[in-house]
């Protein structure tokens, strides 16, 4: 989401910057032109000047038929003023046609002031000087002749540039309008875009939060940004947050029937036992006498043998209740599960399975009973050799992981290739009495003992499976020191 807003931002920042740019060189362009344009403007004030000049000095010829000393001074003023506007006209910047038209009506000029010179500095001879005035007139209107054609041929140029400013001018107007509008429109899109993802995803994480406040503590959002995004870091906290409350909720009422069925089972062990010692005590007298036959004698063995047996369930329902705290020394799991491999190894190749393990790295050491842990170890590899009657295989690996908090922990995982637990036995497999074996071989108080230790050692068993296609247990033991008798 993050790089979304960054490139909609980016896409707005291109647009308005584009349309910057493309504004300022239009205004630079019309700037340049409306100088021109001035410029121009300026050289026609010269030009219409120029004309007025050449007229005055026409019509005092014209006039001045005495020529007495304050009519020459009035005359040599206005061709001076003539002469200064033809300077400022020349020296303006124009197109070479105007420039050559220029030099032209700067000859002719000097023809005029020359012709104007002869006239000031005749005299006694009438008919002399009235050809000279003749010839001032003609030049001066040929003069006038020639401005003005140039001064048309200017205001046919100044109407061009005139056009071609205005036409800049809308130019400008059609960037900076087409910029403001795609700007808006690229701003709305984004803006759409982004409160419909962000609403589409907390409409989902809302609806999570309600459906786990109903106690589906197995719902799990469905993660489809790209990995690293925003709202797959959100998902991923909540289904890790949603998972290890399931997996608490799971041992908080695994622990209140565990503790429930201890306080049943120590009850009910002290009340049968008395009864059972009895049947048992004359049990073994009735195999002593003489006068019993032998076939009843084989059923006296069998009382004998049913009793010793609920005697013994007796005994590890006692020892499941009483469960005394583990006596923590430091070790490495991977020679605990080395140790463990051949206390079952017997069984192992009795069920015609093979166990394999990868457990040679180095761990980091952990603090646990060892004693318990290796019971844990062994009713595990045992209930996956019961798993697998027509044999399979059992992989055991060992690692280091650490958690989304940082804790680090070992963890010891067995998989097999057996039949599988079905789902709706996934719940009940730690419970005491508990078995899924047909043959009914089981006192199903081996999964039970293996959770209650590992919840004494502060760690868990978490367990994967599927009918027909193995199981996955696996215990997770958090990396502590020991300090003492206790955790540190």
């Amino acid at each position: 989401m993050k790089k979304r807003i960054l490139l909609g931002f980016g896409l707005l920042l291109i647009i308005f910057l584009a349309g910057s740019i493309i504004a300022v060189l239009y205004i630079t362009k019309t700037t340049d032109r409306m100088d021109r344009l001035v410029l121009l403007h300026q050289v026609e004030i010269l030009r219409e000047d120029l004309i007025i000049r050449i007229q005055q000095v026409q019509s005092h010829i014209f006039r001045s038929r005495i020529r007495d000393s304050d009519d020459i001074d009035v005359l040599i003023s206005q061709v001076q003023e003539m002469d200064r506007t033809m300077d400022s006209c020349v020296g303006c910047h124009h197109s070479p046609e105007l420039t050559q038209g220029l030099v032209l009506m700067r000859d002719m000029a000097n023809d005029y002031k020359s012709a104007i010179s002869h006239l000031i500095t005749a005299s006694a001879n009438p008919s002399r000087i009235a050809g000279l005035e003749r010839r001032a007139q003609d030049l001066g209107q040929e003069l006038i002749t020639m401005t003005q054609g140039m001064a048309f041929t200017a205001n046919v140029r100044l109407q061009q540039k005139t056009q071609e400013t205005m036409t800049t001018i809308r130019e400008v107007r059609w960037v900076l309008s087409v910029t403001l509008l795609l700007g808006l429109a690229l701003a709305f899109i984004i803006a759409y875009t982004l409160i419909k993802g962000l609403d589409r995803r907390l409409q989902q994480l809302l609806e999570a939060t309600r459906r786990i406040a109903r106690g589906e503590l197995q719902h799990r959002i469905e993660i489809t940004d790209a990995p690293g995004s925003e709202f797959t870091e959100l998902g991923e906290a909540f289904n890790t947050m949603t998972h290890n409350l399931h997996v608490s909720q799971r041992q908080l009422m695994q622990s209140s029937k565990l503790a429930a069925i201890g306080e049943l089972a120590t009850n009910i062990a002290y009340e049968v036992n008395n009864p059972l010692t009895g049947v048992l005590g004359y049990t073994g007298l009735l195999l002593k006498a003489d006068d019993i036959s032998a076939d009843k004698k084989e059923y006296l063995k069998t009382v004998e043998r049913e009793t010793l047996r609920a005697r013994e369930i007796l005994k590890n329902l006692l020892d499941f209740s009483r469960r005394k705290p583990p006596r923590l020394v430091k070790a490495d799991m991977s020679m605990v599960v080395q140790d463990t491999i051949p206390l079952v190894k017997g069984q192992a190749k009795l069920n015609n399975v093979g166990i394999t393990t990868s457990c040679n790295g180095i761990l980091p050491q952990v603090a646990i009973d060892v004693d318990e842990i290796r019971q844990v170890f062994v009713n595990l590899i045992n209930n996956a050799c019961f798993a697998m009657p027509k044999g399979g295989s059992l992989d055991i690996q060992c690692r280091a992981e650490r958690d989304s908090a940082g804790r680090q922990s070992v963890i010891v995982e067995f998989s097999d290739t057996g039949h599988g637990i079905p789902e709706e036995h996934l719940d009940k497999i730690f419970d005491p009495f508990f078995s899924a074996r047909p043959d009914g071989g089981s006192t199903g108080l081996g999964l039970s003992i293996s959770y209650m230790i590992m919840q004494n050692h502060g760690g868990r068993i978490e367990v994967e499976s599927a009918v027909d296609k193995g199981s996955i247990f696996k215990v997770i033991i958090p990396v502590l020191d020991v300090q003492g008798d206790g955790w540190r």
